[in-house]
């Protein structure tokens, strides 16, 4: 937190961001809100001078916090400064029932789009250096390995050519980096995504107890209600999460026809209650993210494979989820379908209980690369 620390002066100059002022008038004028803020403050770190433990100095290292860019650190969630600056409190009875609260919900995201709208400035390049912390030092660039022959970049130009930091996290491949396997073989299903293996599970439910700690799936509120899922049910899942430092945009998985596009806004902070207790609280949760936090669903018809979804879910700053095909377009295998902005996230392909697949049983996976197939 000592960052955030060093730059309380300017904050105080240049005033609190409007969203940031509406989380705290919000809090103000809303007792249940005031008194679960007031406990959860009580409740955090005693002692700890890095913590704030009121409203006024909470606020202002906030507000500081989505007027910077990330800058890079091995350190727990130290690229992931939202994550780490609310996981004190969240872990905190009262903590964790006012940040899931809808009010404070809905707050978190305007402040998360005014993040956003900073992050694509000219001024969030500045942590694209080759200094320490920097996005291009050499820790950073042994997190990212290959990253010149991979990604589209220059490094003799300022911050390698990126124009902003959401520039530089939404970067783009280089042309054969990420080679399709089986392009025009239909009976081939390609990762998504870049990402590690969570979960891969089968006959799922209409409905289920998703909250518990087995984190079974519901399919029920995955679509949010939506009525494709009879499409879905008693069939499979596969689940992988991205981390903050890889590659962030999403490639079909199959070649077919987009059905439809489903956005659902989502919850701001998709913390399983029982996972609070793990040493990675955001990981611990993914099963559970996958039903509550922001997401967009990519539904593409097939002709071998049927009806498969492409879930994609946005955690905590990584909230923002854009989806660049509509339906009616035709995609190919390996064709872009949009991308998260900001962080690590989260993915699902699910499949019909018609569809005979096998998984190819990997816990790494490149776009492009296989990771179903049609079984006999």
């Amino acid at each position: 937190m000592d960052f955030i620390k060093n730059l309380l002066p300017s904050v105080m100059s240049t005033g609190v961001s409007k969203s940031v002022n509406d989380l705290k008038s919000l809090v103000e004028g809303d007792p249940e809100l005031y008194a679960l803020c007031t406990r959860m403050f009580r409740e955090v770190a005693p002692g700890n001078p890095t913590i704030p433990n009121n409203l006024a100095t909470f606020i202002v290292q906030l507000n500081t916090l989505v007027r910077s860019a990330p800058a890079f650190s091995t350190q727990r969630w130290a690229s992931s400064p939202l994550t780490k600056f609310i996981e004190p409190y969240v872990r905190t009875p009262s903590g964790y029932n006012f940040f899931v609260h809808a009010k404070v919900n809905d707050v978190f995201h305007s402040i998360l789009k005014d993040w956003s709208d900073y992050l694509w400035s000219s001024d969030s390049a500045a942590v694209l250096t080759d200094k320490r912390n920097g996005w291009f030092s050499p820790e950073a660039l042994s997190e990212m390995p290959d990253f010149e022959e991979t990604f589209i970049c220059d490094r003799e130009k300022p911050h390698w050519g990126f124009s902003s930091w959401n520039d530089f996290f939404n970067r783009k491949l280089r042309e054969g980096a990420r080679p399709i396997s089986e392009p025009n073989n239909p009976a081939i299903v390609v990762a998504s995504v870049e990402g590690t293996t969570y979960k891969v599970a089968s006959d799922i439910k209409e409905e289920d107890s998703f909250w518990i700690k087995d984190q079974p799936y519901s399919l029920k509120h995955m679509f949010d209600g939506d009525p494709t899922v009879t499409d879905f049910i008693g069939g499979t899942v596969y689940q992988a999460y991205i981390k903050p430092t890889s590659y962030h945009r999403w490639h079909a998985p199959v070649s077919g026809t987009v059905a439809r596009v489903i956005e659902i806004p989502g919850t701001f902070c998709p913390a399983q209650r029982d996972s609070m207790s793990s040493d990675d609280w955001v990981a611990a949760s993914q099963g559970y993210a996958v039903h509550t936090a922001t997401r967009n669903l990519i539904f593409i018809e097939t002709a071998e494979l049927g009806l498969v979804c492409c879930l994609y879910a946005g955690l905590l700053e990584r909230g923002s989820c854009e989806t660049t095909v509509k339906a009616g377009d035709y995609v190919s295998k390996g064709e872009k379908l949009g991308m998260f902005h900001f962080g690590g996230s989260t993915h699902c392909l699910i499949f019909g209980p018609g569809t005979n697949i096998a998984w190819d049983n990997k816990r790494q996976v490149r776009v492009g690369e296989e990771t179903f197939h049609l079984s006999v």
